[in-house]
């Protein structure tokens, strides 16, 4: 996919590839195995064959989506769009990738949506309309700011069951069980500090690198008190994925879901409890708590459940490099979980840290990795493993390779752009991690951006 902008104000999402079509969807029907399963092509399922004359630029020897269907905008009319590697025309809303139509008929089948980020594609029309809505033009520092955001817009989601379940766990009559829950003073301190959070995920730590904040620089208070509910969210998150959508599949024995369908699933789940009740299609129920009569009581018991259990888990032995086991919620700061290492083909030394002892690991040894705000598909990617449960569990791997921002004007392209690493691959050279400060408090520098032929490479 390409986003494109050029100097006359013109704008585009285009993008390019061949899309066999399939015999049977296109009959809008599904012959054996869907689409997103490997299929033995016969009995109905095969790729149509090709036209008698292929055009000269195709490669796939079949029928392929018209390139007019492909995803595609053209100086829309809102005069915005944004990608953030989500469904880019809608066809995996409503949990059904095979619920669109081609203009001339058939199935318009593009993908199962198992890679596609709804949440982070979301979060960045979130802030777009919002500046919008605010009447003020967008500058650079205005989507500076979108690339640096690190808030959890599931967390917009779920944490709103969260209190629910716990203001239901406090009202009189209360099944039994769920009122013990409201009754635990650690439970009821952690779902405060979830109900005031504004979602945002600071490392809150003075070795934690956050935007506009290098390492050695102490957290705001307000920083501090947003990385503690990113830990408690976090934390609840995989406990309660745990407790319902994997207690249930692995009770049947059955292969766990991608961490983004199950948190879909689970939304779907809950955003339809008044007529499911916690059941899904396939008739399984993924609420299940033996002796609770009543639907609602067994979703909040396994919602207080997975605060309970996340905090007995943050102050265990097995967090204990992080936490030292206690269970005083100011020390749960999320630098101390979410963390990268920057890791090198050759390992060891020349990873990042220690890049060679240049850089060492800021929390030391115990609890490797560089501290940094993030999380599960925020905009400034960062995503740890959503059913993390262990102290290096919760630590990412992957982020922009490049972050950039570029403003099209009459007299050409204003580019700004931040890389990590360093301009050096050398071992010991001042310049091995010479890009990574910018990077990693979303820092940029300028971008030469020349006009003119390009020389081939010799």
């Amino acid at each position: 996919n390409f986003a494109v902008a050029d100097t006359s104000g013109n704008i585009a999402y285009l993008t390019s590839a061949e899309l066999p079509i399939r015999e049977d969807l296109q009959s809008n029907t599904v012959t054996g195995a869907p689409p997103w399963f490997i299929r033995n092509g016969t009995g109905g399922n095969e790729w149509l064959p090709a036209p008698s004359s292929l055009p000269a630029d195709q490669a796939v020897p079949h029928q392929i989506l018209p390139y007019a269907e492909m995803p595609q905008v053209i100086n829309p009319a809102a005069g915005w769009f944004a990608n953030g590697n989500n469904d880019p025309v809608g066809t995996s809303i409503g949990n059904n990738p095979l619920g669109a139509q081609r203009p001339g008929g058939g199935i318009f089948y593009l993908d199962v949506g198992y890679g596609y980020d709804g949440f982070r594609g979301g979060r960045i029309a979130q802030l777009i309309r919002k500046k919008i809505a605010a009447g003020v033009k967008f500058t650079r520092a205005d989507l500076k700011q979108i690339q640096a955001d690190g808030g959890m817009i599931d967390a917009q989601v779920f944490v709103p069951y969260i209190t629910t379940a716990f203001a239901n766990a406090k009202a009189s009559g209360a099944d039994p069980t769920l009122a013990a829950l409201g009754q635990n003073p650690a439970v009821a301190a952690a779902v405060a500090r979830l109900g005031a959070w504004d979602f945002s995920t600071p490392t809150g730590l003075k070795e934690g690198y956050d935007p506009g904040k290098a390492g050695g620089v102490d957290p705001t208070p307000a920083q501090a008190t947003a990385s503690v509910a990113a830990t408690l969210f976090a934390v609840w998150r995989s406990q309660f994925i745990a407790n319902t959508i994997d207690a249930v599949l692995n009770a049947g024995k059955l292969p766990l879901p991608p961490n983004s369908t199950t948190l879909v699933a689970l939304r779907n789940l809950l955003d339809n409890f008044s007529t499911n009740g916690g059941v899904g299609a396939s008739g399984v129920n993924f609420f299940n708590v033996p002796g609770v009569t009543r639907a609602v009581d067994r979703r909040d018991i396994l919602i207080l459940k997975s605060v309970s259990d996340g905090l007995a888990l943050l102050s265990s032995d097995a967090f204990a490099p992080a936490f030292a086991k206690s269970t005083n919620l100011d020390d749960y700061r999320w630098g101390k979980l979410h963390r990268i290492v920057f890791a090198h083909a050759l390992g060891g030394p020349f990873n990042i840290p220690t890049a060679g002892g240049a850089f060492p690991n800021p929390l030391g040894d115990a609890i490797p990795g560089i501290p940094r705000q993030g999380g599960w598909e925020c905009i400034d990617r960062s995503d740890n493993n959503a059913r993390a449960s262990t102290v290096n569990g919760f630590m990412f791997t992957a982020g922009p390779s490049r972050r950039y921002v570029g403003e099209a004007t009459p007299s050409g392209i204003v580019g700004e752009n931040a890389l990590p690493g360093g301009v050096s691959g050398v071992l010991g050279d001042p310049n091995y991690f010479s890009l990574l400060p910018f990077w990693l408090t979303n820092q940029y520098y300028p971008l030469t951006v020349q006009a003119g032929p390009v020389i081939p490479w010799q």
